[in-house]
């Protein structure tokens, strides 16, 4: 999709109001009758999108977690909040830790999840009826679509703490009949769900760390070694210990927590302060943090989201869809209920002089030409459709019919565009993609870098993706208006199923 035409897409939001010793993979960990008890830890991973229509964002709950053996069941309740299933592209999401739980054969484990609400790009070619979308139109509806899936291929004995990934094929989960769009998670003869073991073979984690959460966002509290990040909105929370190998990086603006200082988890983040944490679970179910990194100094008014479109004319206007806010801890513009992830939202810059960059570690500092198009600007010249950014929220007006919610801005931070792509050509440190989704408004091929910091999920490293294999990326997306900047995309992260 060129510029011109991804200008376009500004126009189409009149439609968005609408007893075994072996298991799977030859793990063998124990033998019949081991006795004892041992602790069960879960993540949540999501791939194989549906070719059409292209999902913008998809806000689900997981209920609970049951895990049935022989002599007992146990259900694991996770975080009420509901999570972008988009996310998990590229990201896991904690389910939490079922603790003492026999040690003997698991018959099943079964998911039990709603859907809350989804938004599209209606790239199917015809009008959907059900719910009604035009072509080419960004629509957000409520699927209700609540399932409790058995997941009947676990056969598995275990003597000590194991880790297990829920893996959510979206493609099956999501279909198209006629004008229809289904939304099931339900039939196992679907296979939306499938089980795999942690840590995942070829993650650059430690064999006793089963798996990453990356990019944990929220207000922070610091007591001791442990930082916990709390969702102002959803009241959800996440603890993590300090460790000596914990990597504490700089805000945006390279105020807090600066290298010029002892960064210990006391000196670099501050109660009350806005951060984001990469979380490990650990094999005995313990959390341990990774890398944080300070925010925002206060809670302020803060919205996230996908640029879907910039206004036709305007140097001062585009258009989001929301993945993520956070109010003001007192006066909250946005904190009244009008305003929630998957809505779409008009920003209006007024004195944006701060368009800032979130490198979270990574070592941008080679690539000033590149980076000089995001930080030297003051408008909208500075945005590709597909990148996603964080707005502070200095003036806001609710929805009205077809007529979205807008609010003033005065900074703009690019944050994390996360996306399925195909490989071009593989490589380390850098390799090429192309077949990028249709709401980024770049249809050729781009090189994505890579750094020692970039987490890898599912390969060793770089040179070694499959091109037979979607690649999935969580990175930094600068471009200029002629699409020629090498590279176009930052990773923080690459993950190959």
């Amino acid at each position: 999709m060129n510029r011109s035409k991804a200008l376009l897409l500004v126009f189409l939001f009149a439609a968005f109001s609408l007893s075994s010793c072996s298991g799977p993979k030859g793990r063998v960990i124990c033998t019949v009758n081991c006795g004892g008890t041992a602790n069960l830890s879960f993540t949540m991973v999501a791939d194989t999108l549906p070719a059409s229509p292209t999902i913008l964002s998809f806000q689900a709950s997981i209920i609970g977690v049951t895990v049935t053996s022989s002599t007992s069941t146990k259900t694991l309740s996770p975080p009420s909040a509901p999570i972008d299933l988009m996310r998990l592209q590229t990201d896991s999401a904690y389910l939490g830790t079922l603790t003492n739980v026999p040690s003997e054969t698991i018959s099943s484990f079964s998911v039990a999840l709603s859907s809350q609400k989804m938004t599209i790009f209606n790239n199917t070619g015809v009008a959907l009826t059900s719910p009604p979308c035009a072509v080419n139109a960004i629509c957000t509806f409520n699927p209700n679509a609540v399932g409790s899936v058995l997941i009947d291929k676990v056969n598995q004995t275990f003597s000590s703490n194991a880790g297990f990934g829920l893996d959510i094929n979206l493609a099956n989960a999501i279909t198209i009949t006629g004008t229809t769009l289904n939304v099931n998670f339900s039939p196992v003869a679907n296979n939306v769900f499938t089980e795999f073991t942690l840590p995942r073979t070829g993650s650059n984690l430690a064999s006793t760390q089963f798996d990453l959460i990356e990019d944990v966002t929220g207000v922070v509290t610091v007591s001791g070694q442990n930082a916990t990040i709390k969702n102002p909105l959803t009241n959800a929370t996440l603890t993590a210990a300090a460790t000596s190998s914990t990597v504490f990086d700089t805000d945006p603006t390279t105020t807090l927590c600066p290298t010029t200082t002892k960064q210990t988890l006391a000196t670099c983040v501050s109660n009350n302060q806005i951060a984001s944490m990469d979380i490990i679970v650990n094999s005995d179910g313990t959390t341990s943090i990774q890398e944080i990194e300070p925010l925002l100094a206060t809670q302020q008014d803060t919205v996230e989201g996908i640029v879907v479109g910039v206004t036709q004319g305007s140097t001062t206007q585009f258009t989001l869809i929301v993945t993520d806010m956070l109010p003001a801890a007192s006066n909250s513009l946005i904190g009244n209920g009008l305003l929630s992830d998957g809505d779409g939202l008009t920003v209006n810059l007024m004195n944006a002089n701060n368009f800032l960059i979130d490198t979270k570690g990574l070592n941008l500092s080679s690539y000033p030409g590149n980076t000089s198009n995001f930080t030297g600007a003051n408008n909208t010249g500075a945005l590709n459709l597909g990148q996603r950014v964080a707005v502070h929220v200095t003036g806001f007006t609710g929805p009205s019919g077809s007529t979205l919610a807008s609010v003033t801005s005065d900074t703009v931070t690019l944050r994390w565009s996360r996306f399925a792509a195909s490989l071009s050509a593989s490589g380390t440190p850098a390799f090429s993609i192309n077949g990028l989704p249709i709401n980024f408004n770049n249809s050729g091929i781009a090189q994505v870098q890579t750094f020692s910091q970039t987490n890898l999920d599912g390969i060793t490293n770089t040179g070694n993706l499959s091109s037979t294999k979607t690649v999935y990326i969580r990175a930094l997306y600068i471009e200029n208006p002629g699409f020629t900047l090498v590279p176009a995309f930052y990773a923080a992260k690459v993950r190959q199923h």
